[in-house]
């Protein structure tokens, strides 16, 4: 196994909507030769914040024999780019994943809005979002499928080129999650892995990182990258992944 297959920077467990408890996410690793893993549970207020960050205050991890980050999933509460925690909270967590979902299924695609239009304002959400300080990985960032069927044809390489410019100049990481494909069943799933891939070269090009996660949410699938590990191949992109510094280097 590479070893940057060795290391997974998406799961959650029954600190948020998980099924697995820390301890059979560690017995996992074990079993599947991964060395160190991200707790990534969903944070979606201040609320939910403090209860994780207690959660974790609650869990010794020195005798564990895979390596383990206390981190979090926050997700942008609205267009404008802005996380639904406070940065002063999120910036406790030892690494912070930002996805879009929550504006993608509570606040578009009600109004009758084209394609094109859904696509401009997420591009922006995306481009605003970079701007965050406390936010490290942009988690899936291209999961739009479900529910607004938007092809990946859609957002070109213009547009595409310049997120990718800024995702360098604010230092962001895009993630591989393994199971992106599941958000855009709707299309063929060559179709969906060609234009993924043509999205993540233009970003490779502009000189970003990228990350490998499972966003499992049980210990069943700690570790599946199976796909993420195919799009990295084909891409080359084995020298540009990203790992938290507790991980240490490749």
């Amino acid at each position: 196994m590479e070893e940057y297959l060795k290391y997974d920077l998406h799961t959650h467990t029954q600190f948020s909507d998980g099924r697995s408890p820390v301890a059979d996410m560690i017995t996992a690793a074990q079993a599947n030769g991964i060395k160190g893993f991200v707790l990534s549970d969903h944070v979606f207020s201040d609320e939910n914040a403090r209860k994780l960050l207690s959660d974790y205050s609650g869990t010794d991890r020195s005798k564990s024999p895979v390596k383990i980050v206390f981190g979090c999933e926050t997700a942008v509460k609205d267009l404008s780019g802005e996380p639904c925690a406070k940065a002063e909270l999120l910036s406790r967590f030892e690494l912070v994943l930002m996805d879009f979902n929550y504006i993608v299924f509570n606040q578009m695609g009600k109004d009758g809005e084209s394609p094109e239009t859904l696509r401009d304002r997420l591009c922006d959400a995306i481009f605003k979002a970079m701007s965050r300080k406390e936010v490290k990985i942009l988690a899936h960032p291209f999961n739009f499928g479900r529910p607004l069927n938007l092809s990946l044809k859609l957002f070109d390489n213009d547009r595409t080129g310049r997120l990718a410019e800024e995702c360098v100049r604010q230092g962001k990481v895009i993630e591989i999650m393994n199971q992106s494909y599941y958000w855009h069943a709707n299309f063929p799933f060559e179709e969906f892995h060609s234009e993924y891939c043509r999205i993540l070269s233009i970003f490779k090009h502009a000189g970003a990182q990228f990350s490998l996660g499972s966003d499992t949410h049980s210990c069943c699938g700690l570790g599946c990258l199976n796909w993420s590990a195919r799009v990295v191949r084909e891409l080359g992109l084995e020298n540009r992944i990203f790992l938290p510094d507790a991980f240490g280097k490749i």
